[in-house]
């Protein structure tokens, strides 16, 4: 059983990361400069790869896809040419899969024409998990400890996270969000959060007549194999992820 209690961090915002809104087209790059980071998720219903291609690193200028270049997402037999997608001045590349269960394998094949070679992604999905508890509407004090249960893995190659995000109300009427974040959580099933060592949740500008709003987020992650041909600090992951009912948090007794 996992117990925590002062491992916390609370944000009035979200934060963003340095990252590049500069474009450069693939033609235009050594296969050696470019650095990606692919991975497939899945909440259980559909799986979405995803890649990102930039030069160098995280906040090198996006890679777009020319001369024939391409990447092909595979899984289950099926083969996917990877879509474009733009959004906040970020590039990407995805495709759909109806397949969630634990052990697909994906891989991503990146095709360089002009250098008549292809670098090889490979991905496996954990185990899919549910979530017991909290339940919708469950309401819970201030004061209370509060239990997180799921169905726990038996895999060793995984990774298990909880995020935890509180929204409450300040007295000025704007929201106020609480993180409670555990990277590193043991997967045996339960969790156990102290509420009452949360000291962001006595912050004096939160009215404590409104109910705080909260949802878990826990994800299963195995760490993919990267096409050696990729810059370096390159990554891959399969991600098994899921959300809770929003349930509530009382202020006040």
């Amino acid at each position: 059983m996992n117990t925590l209690r002062f491992s916390m961090l609370a944000l009035a915002c979200s934060a963003l990361m340095a990252c590049s809104t500069e474009t450069t087209n693939s033609e235009n790059v050594k296969t050696e400069a470019i650095w990606s980071k692919i991975y497939v998720t899945t909440t259980g219903e559909t799986s979405r790869v995803i890649a990102e291609l930039n030069i160098d690193g995280p906040t090198g200028n996006n890679i777009k896809l020319t001369a024939n270049d391409k990447l092909v997402a595979k899984a289950a037999n099926i083969s996917q040419v990877m879509s474009e997608d733009e959004e906040l001045f970020d590039v990407d590349y995805r495709a759909i899969f109806d397949v969630t269960s634990g052990g697909t394998l994906f891989t991503v094949d990146f095709t360089r024409a002009a250098e008549n070679k292809t670098l090889t992604t490979t991905m496996n999905l954990p185990r899919p998990f549910e979530i017991i508890t909290p339940q919708k509407n469950q309401s819970y004090s201030v004061n209370d400890e509060l239990t997180l249960s799921w169905t726990p893995g038996t895999e060793d190659d995984t990774q298990f996270e909880s995020k935890l995000t509180i929204e409450c109300k300040k007295n000025d009427g704007d929201s106020f969000f609480v993180y409670v974040n555990n990277e590193q959580l043991t997967d045996d099933g339960t969790q156990v959060i102290d509420l009452s060592s949360i000291e962001e949740l006595k912050d004096t500008a939160i009215n404590t007549r409104q109910e705080c709003s909260a949802e878990f987020y826990l994800a299963r992650t195995r760490p993919g194999t990267v096409d050696p041909g990729y810059a370096s600090g390159s990554s891959a992951k399969a991600v098994q992820e899921r959300y809770s009912d929003k349930f509530e948090i009382r202020l006040r007794n």
